[in-house]
Parts: structure tokens; C-alpha cells; sequence
């Protein structure tokens, strides 16, 4: 099986781009990460792209060991924030979520975990699966029955109980054990502010009128109303896409991004 990447990563009508995606893969083996800063507190993009970094940075030390197990990443994460804190004193509270995905061809598996917010899916014939659970407020009041509704566009849904400077690891955060992976299979990684703004069915129906990574990513950014309005948040995402419907593998390493579009 190949793998195909694409990304975005918008400014939103915020003043700042407080989000960073990277990844890092080869014919065999590929780490996906994505991170949001959180608002409240200074140092939000530096707290992203010092963990998206050193994520990738792990990685590339010893890529093949680590397909099956990815508590890794959020070890690597969590050393990277407190570094970033301890040499940046001015920003000693920044924060961020974390989304990963380590993604093994040869294998045929993928692995994942998460802090926070930001979402990793996966499309398997085409239909969308959330495979990360939100570590909001709001999302544990809706399963504990004590909210009812959905999660979009509501203010305190941004209210989160789990990043990567939290105290506490919640079991949520790593996934069971590694998925088989099926040919055809699409994964996305995105930040609250892109899935906020495009729902499921909107990332089916793009997908389904896609021919690769970089024309479903251009078909879900145009079902966005107004990416520069000024209630916008950033949005980002990173696609890939796995098996036969890709005609090569290709081979890449992206820094973090604060640009659109990149395939």
C-alpha cells in the first residue's frame, strides 16, 4: 500500500495562526501529528510547533519501532512543552492539543492518540468515523447525559479538561490497539476550527468528488462560507490517503505549516 499527503492550514480571522501540522513518512512508515494552541494564555503557536517538532524529531530516531505503541509521541510532546516553558518564562502558561497518527505500510496499521480537541478520522468506503473522543467539558456533559445536542458552534465546547500540559493522561487519549488497515482507507487529522466549520457529511461528499488528497482538501476548504470572517478560527487538517486509488507513493517531510495548501 502507498501513502498520499495532503495539508491546509488557514489563518481563519484570527491575528495569529496558533496551529501547526507536520509529518514525516517514506514508502514504509509515516507520523502524522497536528497541534492547536490554546487561547487564554501567551505562547499558544510556540507551545504547537515546539510539540508538532519534537514529535517528528522522536520519530525519525527510531521510525520502525514505533508503528504498534504511540505513547511515545505524547512523552514527546508533553518533554517538549515543559522545555518550550522553561525557556520561553514569559509564556510559562501556553498550552496545546495534540493529534498523531504513525501509520505502518508494510504492517498494514495505523496507531493514534490525541489531547484535547483536535480530531483524527477515518473514511473506510467512503463513510466517516471519529476515532478520537474530545476532551472538552461539553463532550463529557453530553455522556454523562448532563447536555444534550451537538457539539458545533457552541461556545464552551471550547473548554477543555485534557491537553498536553495537563496533569492527568485520560484513557481516551491512546487508542485500544493498532487498526488494520484496509486499502482505500482515508485518515484526517484537523484542529477544531476545520471540523467545526466542515461537518461529516460535508468531508463525505468532498470525498466522494475527489480524485486525491489535494482536491478533496480544496473541495472541503470551499464548503467553508468565509474562511477570513472575523468569527473564524484557524483551521487546519492534514489528509492521507492510503492503497491503490493513489498512482505513486509519495515521499515527504513538511515543516510546520502556517501556509494553505501542500501536497
Amino acid at each position: 500500500m502507498n501513502l498520499s499527503v495532503a495539508y491546509c492550514s488557514a489563518l481563519g480571522g484570527r491575528e495569529e495562526n496558533e496551529d501547526c501540522v507536520g509529518f514525516c513518512a517514506d514508502e514504509r512508515i509515516g507520523c502524522f501529528a497536528l497541534a492547536d494552541g490554546t487561547g487564554g494564555a501567551k505562547g499558544g503557536a510556540l507551545a504547537a510547533r515546539a510539540v508538532v517538532g519534537e514529535v517528528l524529531r522522536s520519530f525519525q530516531q527510531v521510525p520502525g519501532v514505533r508503528s504498534c505503541n504511540v505513547d511515545w509521541t505524547l512523552a514527546a510532546a508533553r518533554r517538549a512543552l515543559g522545555l518550550a516553558r522553561q525557556r520561553h518564562p514569559d509564556c510559562a502558561q501556553m498550552n496545546t492539543t495534540l493529534a498523531t497518527l504513525v501509520i505502518d505500510t508494510l504492517a498494514a496499521t495505523a496507531s493514534w492518540c490525541h489531547l484535547g480537541d483536535s480530531r483524527i478520522y477515518l473514511f473506510r468506503k467512503g463513510r466517516a468515523r471519529i476515532l478520537t473522543h474530545d476532551h472538552s467539558v461539553l463532550q463529557a456533559m453530553l455522556d454523562a447525559g448532563l447536555a444534550r445536542g451537538e457539539v458545533r458552534a457552541r461556545p464552551e465546547r471550547s473548554a477543555l479538561y485534557a491537553t498536553v500540559g495537563s496533569r492527568d493522561i485520560p484513557p481516551t487519549a491512546m487508542c485500544a490497539g493498532p487498526l488494520k488497515l484496509m486499502s482505500g482507507d482515508v485518515f484526517l487529522l484537523c484542529s477544531d476550527g476545520f471540523w467545526d466549520s466542515v461537518d461529516e457529511g460535508a468531508m463525505e461528499e468532498a470525498l466522494d468528488e475527489a480524485a486525491f488528497p489535494e482536491t478533496w482538501m480544496d473541495g472541503m476548504l470551499g464548503r467553508i462560507p468565509d474562511l477570513s470572517a472575523s468569527h473564524m478560527d484557524n483551521a487546519s487538517a492534514v489528509a492521507v490517503w492510503v492503497g491503490p486509488r493513489i498512482e505513486m507513493t509519495r515521499v515527504m517531510r513538511a515543516p510546520c505549516a502556517d501556509a494553505h495548501r501542500a501536497g
